[in-house]
């Protein structure tokens, strides 16, 4: 018997190392980045109880798995309108460099380059609103829209009295919101536009389960755009929400930025909304799908059988990401966008110029922004001041890597009005992104993004300008202001950055 305790202690022993061996084996054969599957183990191990319910919560990527089986069972919008109004032949105008980013989205996923008719930057939320009502009340036969957060506000209000109004006039609506992003906003809120013929759907809805749950919760929806009548488009960084509008909310103002596209740019927007509606209603919809005439289809330059481009503008690239695309379109775990703005950035020769209002980026990327720099491109970041950013700890985890980067050569700048919540990149003279994805982990690795390529002079000459207005209400951040920084801030922003491969 006096034994008991000690048998009792190393049978305790041999299981927690049975389970670290484990914990070990399985998260290194998901094959994640190496900064993610360390924090993963070191989390599993240290913390067992809360490591392991977060893991199977947010950590398993089965995610890719069920959605490669919906691939099987129904094609894609987007890969079945991949041949439509694409250009056959690299424009003459590209670049070798613009050349080979068209060459590596388009093999990283179905991302053609087509013209369009008219790219028309809006670099401030009055403008953004203003454009989205004017396309919903001209609306004659669809409206689709796509939002990570909807606000249960004045401004969610009146695009839901907006919508309801044109789906009682016979437009087609659909509106698709994330769960999470909308979680705080109630169902009622919607019950307007659904009473009126309108459709709205979540995407990954929460389910009360008497089982774990098969996929991940923090996969989310991160897109935001619209689409009316196949013929204009936005792309860009703003959810519906009085915050979003301008409106000074918790004593910040916000700013943001969106682009607005006209011509057969629009097909790759509409296709990937349709993607991801179907995957929302479970329901197989096609372009074309709930039109009221062929005239419709005409206007809405969906016919199927309409191959040739018409459009002859700015060349755009509306590129997706999400961590459900299936080996064969990619040999490891990085995202399509991250990709591309290693690649532009890697390639740059005269400047990257960055606004994002989270920063964390991973190893890859901050060595290839410093290395850009270092070898003379004028590299420009904008992030918001930590006082004005909504997620504080995400600010201080981009603090951290500021010293670094200065030394490197890059220039830092902390927007000072407000919240700067735009999400877009400048390089050199003809290239330019605008959409949803942030310069941080969940946007690039966990969360569906999608970000506009535009390879055109003029297009990257207007984004520059609203850089410029940008940079004139940031403040410099320099190594000698870097120096006055305090150790206990310095250490806050060690601990954040330790934590940030998690956020």
């Amino acid at each position: 018997m006096s034994d008991w305790p000690h048998q009792l202690l190393l049978a305790v022993e041999l299981g927690l190392l049975l389970y670290a061996i484990f914990v070990a084996v399985t998260v290194v054969l998901e094959r994640r980045r190496p900064a993610a599957t360390l924090a993963w183990i070191l989390s599993l191990i240290l913390l067992p109880g809360v490591g392991l319910l977060a893991y199977l919560i947010i950590g398993r990527r089965k995610v890719r798995r069920s959605r490669r089986e919906a691939r099987r069972r129904n094609e894609l919008a987007r890969e079945s309108t991949e041949k439509l109004a694409r250009l056959d032949h690299e424009p003459p105008e590209l670049s070798p460099q613009a050349a080979g980013l068209v060459r590596l989205a388009l093999s990283r996923g179905a991302a053609p380059v087509r013209r369009s008719d008219e790219v028309k930057i809006l670099p401030n939320p009055a403008e953004v609103f203003a454009a989205i009502e004017e396309a919903i009340c001209a609306a004659q036969y669809r409206i689709h829209m796509q939002f990570y957060i909807w606000r249960d506000d004045s401004t969610g209000r009146r695009m839901i009295e907006l919508l309801s109004e044109r789906a009682r006039a016979g437009v087609q609506v659909r509106l698709l919101v994330d769960e999470i992003g909308t979680l705080a906003t109630p169902r009622r809120h919607f019950a307007p536009l659904r009473e009126a013929g309108g459709e709205v759907a979540s995407f990954a809805p929460l389910r009360l389960r008497l089982h774990l749950p098969r996929g991940r919760i923090d996969f989310r929806n991160h897109r935001k755009l619209v689409c009316v009548d196949g013929d204009i488009g936005f792309v860009g960084g703003i959810n519906i929400g009085d915050e979003y509008r301008g409106v000074k909310v918790h004593g910040r103002v916000w700013n943001d930025l969106f682009v607005r596209i006209r011509g057969d740019a629009i097909l790759g927007i509409e296709a990937m909304f349709l993607d991801d509606w179907s995957g929302a209603t479970k329901l197989k919809v096609a372009l074309g799908v709930g039109l009221p005439s062929s005239a419709s289809l005409e206007a809405a330059r969906v016919q199927p059988d309409e191959q040739t481009p018409n459009s002859t503008g700015p060349l755009v690239q509306i590129v997706p990401s999400g961590p459900d695309q299936s080996p064969d379109q990619r040999a490891d775990n990085a995202s399509v966008i991250a990709e591309t703005f290693l690649a532009a950035i890697g390639t740059s020769m005269n400047r990257v110029w960055i606004v994002t209002p989270y920063f964390i980026p991973d190893g890859a990327l901050n060595s290839t922004l410093k290395t850009a720099a270092l070898r003379g491109v004028d590299v420009k970041i904008i992030v918001p001041n930590l006082s004005d950013n909504d997620l504080r700890f995400v600010a201080l985890a981009a603090r951290s890597y500021y010293d670094d980067l200065l030394a490197a050569g890059c220039q830092i700048y902390e927007y000072a009005p407000g919240m700067n919540h735009a999400k877009y990149m400048i390089i050199d003279d003809a290239v330019a992104f605008i959409g949803s994805a942030n310069m941080d982990v969940r946007s690039l690795y966990l969360n569906y993004e999608v970000t506009a390529i535009f390879y055109d002079r003029k297009v990257t000459a207007d984004l520059a300008a609203a850089f410029c207005d940008d940079l004139a209400n940031a403040d410099t951040i320099g190594v000698e202001l870097r120096r006055e920084v305090s150790l206990p801030w310095r250490f806050a922003e060690g601990l954040a950055r330790l934590l940030s491969p998690l956020l």
